[in-house]
């Protein structure tokens, strides 16, 4: 047989000085050092204090040592073993700082493992086939393949994974890591408890122009978006930035206005979601023109389509309603935007008050009260859900709140936005509209 797996004492492992990752180096110190220094040994010993383990799905091969007797060299796993060895002993670490950070790591743990179940191999020459399906490639479908973006992103959103707080926080370190927003080292010492805290803060992921808290779909330029990661990544590393696992939700609501505030959170809002963790978002081609009658309902020139139809009395509510029917919203975004707020704002406070209800002075205090009453009367709850959520959610894409910070400058609307908007709130303006006076 030409391997079999036995547990194998720590201490009876030796790390390979002839090992692919480096030049042949004499010393196992020397070999630390260089492992250390070059190959993410930090980050490795790292996950294994966190999950307590070495992965399950991948042994340690090993062959006889040469020259010790019932000793081993590591010829696969030279990495793992490395880190556990500074795990058990961090005086074998060459620096101070990197001894207090072992002794930190192994402190958290029961335990660190001594003992390990290795393949042993009977030599180098034998194990060499198995090593290389693991580190050459694919190799015409026999060896490792590895999951493209789209996968990944599917498998962290898939099973029990999508319980996972930190799934969010781990495709964002990997977006960081591609991009190169850090050097390695710093992306793989930023905190994921602190990533998880920030982003689960519907605040903080709305600066951020993120849709939901387990993809990285976002409604905002991909640059944009990068630029404010990066700052939020280089902060997490800052301890002058005051971002960090301590700070509670009234904390990370001033840290999103900050980065308002500096310009740094993305300006332009409302483009069409797009997953970026699956590549970079296409750049849009219009199509030429056709006589297929199933164009898409954001190309439209204006807000309001000309399939909808209502008859105003109001004045007020009347030029309103007719500059924002037919102003080009592509080209006015911010007027659009404002038109379509005071549309229905005016809306809903002429409806209130031919109901006998006060009227409010907030907008979604006055949307609160429009959702009762037309759910009094019967209108269904789809048809009601975007109206209790801009009433309610004041960091949803479509509340007054948001609204208002791209009337103010605060960000950059698009017309996608106001089209989106205007078909979400649509049954409820026509019911509206339709029974003012």
């Amino acid at each position: 047989m030409s391997h079999e797996i036995k547990q194998v004492g720590l201490d009876r492992i030796y790390l390979d000085n002839d090992n692919p990752r480096h030049d042949p180096i004499d010393s196992e110190h020397e070999i630390i050092g260089h492992l250390l220094k070059r190959e993410n040994i930090k980050a490795i010993a790292r996950h294994i204090a966190e999950s307590k383990s070495l992965s399950p799905l991948e042994r340690i091969a090993v062959v006889a040592h040469p020259k010790v007797p019932g000793a081993f060299v590591a010829v696969e796993g030279n990495r793992r073993i490395c880190a556990l060895k500074l795990l058990s002993d961090p005086d074998k670490a060459r620096h101070a700082a990197d001894r207090s950070y072992f002794q930190g790591l192994a402190d958290k743990m029961v335990t660190v493992p001594h003992t390990l179940e290795v393949v042993i191999f009977s030599d180098k020459t034998t194990a060499r086939p198995w090593i290389s399906l693991r580190h050459e490639g694919e190799q015409g479908g026999i060896g490792t393949k590895p999951w493209n973006p789209g996968q990944k992103a599917r498998f962290n959103t898939q099973g029990s994974d999508r319980r996972n707080p930190d799934i969010q926080s781990l495709l964002l370190k990997e977006y960081a890591a591609k991009k190169a927003f850090l050097e390695s080292d710093q992306i793989s010492a930023v905190s994921l408890t602190t990533l998880t805290r920030y982003l689960t803060n519907p605040v903080f992921r709305a600066a951020l122009g993120l849709e939901d808290n387990r993809t990285l779909s976002i409604s905002v330029p991909e640059d944009e978006f990068d630029r404010a990661i990066k700052r939020f990544l280089s902060d997490t590393l800052d301890r002058d930035s005051g971002v960090n696992s301590r700070t509670n939700a009234d904390q990370r609501k001033a840290y999103a206005e900050k980065l308002r505030a500096e310009g740094i959170a993305p300006l332009t809002r409302g483009l069409p979601l797009f997953d970026i963790s699956i590549g970079p978002r296409p750049t849009t081609v219009k199509p030429a023109k056709t006589s297929r009658n199933n164009r898409n309902p954001d190309d439209r020139k204006h807000v309001i389509p000309k399939t909808f139809t209502a008859h105003i009395s109001d004045k007020v509510l009347k030029r309103l309603y007719d500059e924002l029917r037919t102003l080009e919203a592509e080209t006015f975004s911010f007027a659009a935007t404002y038109l379509l707020r005071a549309v229905i704002e005016q809306a809903a406070t002429l409806y209130l008050r031919q109901q006998g209800h006060s009227v409010p002075g907030e907008l979604h205090v006055k949307l609160d009260r429009v959702a009762k009453a037309l759910d009094a009367v019967g209108m269904t709850d789809r048809d009601l859900k975007v109206l209790r959520t801009m009433s309610s959610d004041k960091d949803s894409r479509y509340s007054p709140d948001t609204i208002g910070h791209f009337i103010h400058g605060g960000a950059v609307p698009t017309h996608t936005h106001a089209i989106r908007l205007w078909d979400s709130i649509e049954p409820v303006m026509k019911t509206i509209l339709g029974q003012l006076k």
